[in-house]
């Protein structure tokens, strides 16, 4: 029986980053089916998801949950080969279809590739045929010399035309320096999503206007190679103002997202982050980055 008050920190938290069963693969379980995982952050007082899929769009899944919890989660689309790459008229058709978030390539992206991205090589274990694809479709987000492709501008103009937020995915650092220059000029709401992976000094993106993406996932990896004192560091140089935390997890080792969220925010707390501060990272910001009242 959990103790009086032991969710108290996630009180109308929004998780923009939850990664639904399945995801990659019927075969790779995470730790719950999504109505029942939901119902969960009920209970925990959690105020919504944003439902995030590396291959398909989760606009009826969301809906799903909506109509048979009550419980806010809004759909997104990833912007991965699959669902067509850097295509307004994509996002266009996801917004009409009911999409709220906007991710840039993931496991897509051209750096994700080049790098051995640990999503692809998950895909690679599922589809023999899978890096043959991926290699023939990566996706470039700037030209030879650094400046936002075409495309990728189209992209971010139609999620400002139609009030979508947009999230940078798995976009190399330089490719996200872009992206955030380019919606703080046009008035774009952005998300880099957890740039830790890539970077520590994040002080650029929020002076630049963008949200800053915190996620459990990799502090319970097994490979992971950071911890809560990287993020503590991490925050310490750009303050709580333009912080999101989140969970992106979706792996049999971790417990379901309203616990993991729980996990992490407590860790928070005994750093020394006070209550408004993590309710500043987890409610106040994912409100402001998803355009919902506060």
């Amino acid at each position: 029986m959990n103790p009086e008050g032991f969710d108290r920190l996630i009180h109308g938290a929004i998780d923009v980053h939850v990664h639904g069963q399945p995801d990659l693969s019927e075969s790779l379980k995470n730790r719950g089916d999504d109505v029942e995982v939901a119902r969960m952050a009920q209970e925990y007082g959690m105020a919504g998801w944003v439902l995030k899929s590396h291959l398909w769009s989760t606009m009826d899944r969301a809906r799903r949950i909506r109509d048979e919890l009550g419980f806010p989660v809004w759909g997104s689309i990833t912007l991965n080969p699959p669902t067509g790459g850097l295509e307004p008229s994509v996002v266009e058709l996801a917004a009409a279809h009911g999409a709220r978030v906007v991710f840039l390539p993931t496991w897509g992206a051209a750096a994700d590739f080049a790098r051995g991205g640990y999503i692809a090589d998950l895909l690679g274990r599922i589809s023999p045929a899978f890096r043959e694809y991926a290699e023939r479709s990566v996706i470039e987000l700037c030209d030879s010399a650094g400046r936002l492709t075409g495309r990728a501008r189209a992209v971010i103009d139609a999620c400002h035309a139609l009030g979508l937020s947009l999230a940078t995915g798995h976009a190399s650092v330089g490719e996200s320096r872009a992206v955030a220059a380019y919606c703080a000029e046009v008035g774009q709401q952005l998300l880099i999503t957890h740039p830790l992976h890539y970077t520590t000094d994040l002080r650029e993106f929020a002076d630049m206007g963008a949200f800053v993406e915190f996620a459990a996932a990799p502090l319970l990896h097994p490979d992971g190679h950071l911890t809560i004192r990287d993020v503590h560091a991490a925050l310490s140089l750009i303050g709580p103002s333009r912080a999101i935390l989140s969970t992106d997890v979706f792996s049999r080792w971790v417990p379901p997202e309203p616990e993991c969220l729980r996990m992490f925010v407590e860790q928070l707390a005994y750093l020394g982050w006070s209550a408004e501060d993590i309710a500043t990272m987890v409610s106040t910001n994912p409100r402001a980055f998803l355009g919902e009242p506060a």
